[in-house]
């Protein structure tokens, strides 16, 4: 069929785009477009109106998101059969995307073949039965049994240096974030990272503290930290991979170099720090200096996502505080999972579960890798950031990141970690975490198509 696109008014206020979209919306709605017709390629329309590909690119993806046509790969675009949707007009808030979630890439949850279910639900039984602990209140600083096998466990997986009486158990890190506030005598400043720890920051705030924003993490690993007074320095990046091992090496020495020399702390959370399955892990800055690191750690990303247990190290200085500002608190972590975690640890279930999970996340890691450098070859570069159990796609586009997720969700695949870096680059984090392995060529084969027009 011949277009007649003759209504394009290049000196009009109305956007290209938008009136591209508007005539192909309304040859759909009044039947001059029929279902499954092949509309012209981007590169056709562009030169038969005489205009970039941008505003042709632009409008074909809005009509994607508006369910009005589809992008079949090597085959082009194509109206839709059994279109049912809220009308709209091109510029006003579009419809709400209901799209069925087939490939999650967001980084929520786990690889369910990871976690031994049944030896985990065995100690779940044993704690049940253990009658004359479960019908009496929690310990408020956490369970004993809890506290004795953290602390073994701590040191053989992280190097961490400490004693059941210097462990607070919490229902997760915000809770111990609290309770670190309560149990300090006096506010102060507390140094966070940009990007940070939004919700620490703000617990901090609210518990009066004067919090201080000292720069990229990637290029200024501690050294800003002599040009003012801390009392707590929030660290969250030791064991970020994407960091060159030279540049994790000098900032962990400036880190405790500068807290040697403070009466400070250094608040080193260490989330997936077991994680490391390319490389050997670092060990914790907590292992380094016990005196002045407060070390957390956590389950929830660790075993599974509904045990809500976490806990901190503090120094020696501050275990008789957290004793008596624990007493006057109610526990936060469930007592039973609390004695079932106990049990999982000293059986030697965890050093299992994390050979598992390491081999788990190697072979998804390096599927993942392999399928986005076949699809995007060349048109982007690809990190591998281990312990969170992502890669970043790093591209050049001028298109807006929240159309780049809607792009994606129109092929079923939900991305929420997308943004602009400092030269002005997209980069999204795809998570391998808790896709299937045999799914994740064809959510990487999805993106990429969902993508095709969108990537300079």
């Amino acid at each position: 069929m011949t277009y007649d696109f003759a209504f394009i008014d290049v000196a009009s206020l109305d956007a290209l785009w938008k009136q591209i979209y508007q005539a192909i919306s309304e040859g759909i709605e009044r039947g001059v477009l029929s279902p499954s017709e092949k509309l012209p390629s981007i590169r056709e329309l562009s030169k038969t109106l005489n205009i970039s590909r941008s505003p042709v690119e632009n409008a074909y993806i809005h009509l994607q998101l508006n369910g009005l046509i589809e992008s079949r790969p090597k085959k082009g675009y194509f109206v839709l059969k059994n279109i049912k949707r809220e009308k709209t007009v091109a510029g006003e808030k579009e419809s709400e995307i209901k799209k069925e979630i087939i490939y999650d890439l967001s980084g929520v949850g786990i690889d369910p073949n990871s976690v031994d279910i049944s030896s985990w639900s065995r100690q779940l039984r044993s704690a049940l039965k253990m009658q004359d602990k479960i019908f009496s209140e929690g310990d408020p600083q956490g369970e004993p049994e809890l506290r004795e096998a953290l602390a073994k466990y701590c040191f053989k997986a992280r190097k961490v240096k400490t004693s059941p009486e210097r462990i607070i158990v919490s229902s997760g890190t915000q809770q111990l974030l609290t309770e670190l506030c309560r149990m300090m005598e006096r506010k102060g400043k507390v140094a966070i990272e940009s990007p940070g720890y939004s919700q620490g920051e703000r617990i901090f705030r609210d518990f009066g503290w004067d919090v201080v924003s000292i720069g990229d993490v990637e290029e200024l690993p501690g050294i800003k930290l002599k040009e003012g007074k801390y009392d707590i320095f929030a660290d969250i990046t030791s064991n970020r991979p994407q960091m060159p091992l030279s540049s994790v090496v000098k900032r962990r020495k400036e880190l405790l170099s500068w807290v040697s020399q403070k009466s400070s702390y250094i608040l080193e959370d260490d989330y997936n720090g077991e994680l490391r399955y390319f490389s050997r892990s670092f060990p914790s800055l907590q292992g380094f200096y016990p005196e002045r690191v407060i070390y957390i750690g956590s389950f929830s990303r660790l075993l599974l996502p509904s045990v809500r247990i976490a806990y901190m190290v503090v120094p020696e200085d501050l275990a008789e505080n957290t004793k008596i500002k624990s007493s006057l608190y109610d526990q936060t972590a469930s007592k039973i999972e609390q004695l079932a975690l106990a049990g999982y640890i000293n059986e030697g279930h965890m050093e299992r579960h994390i050979r598992r999970m390491k081999n788990i996340y190697q072979k998804k890691s390096k599927e993942m890798m392999e399928a986005l450098k076949e699809r995007f070859n060349e048109r982007a570069n690809y990190k591998l950031l281990e312990t969170s159990l992502l890669i970043s796609i790093i591209f050049k586009s001028n298109t807006n990141i929240e159309l780049l997720k809607k792009a994606a969700l129109t092929r079923g695949i939900e991305i929420n970690n997308l943004f602009y870096d400092k030269k002005g680059n997209v980069v999204a984090n795809l998570s391998f975490s808790s896709i299937p392995f045999d799914k994740i060529k064809a959510a990487v084969r999805e993106l990429s198509d969902s993508w095709r027009d969108l990537i300079l």
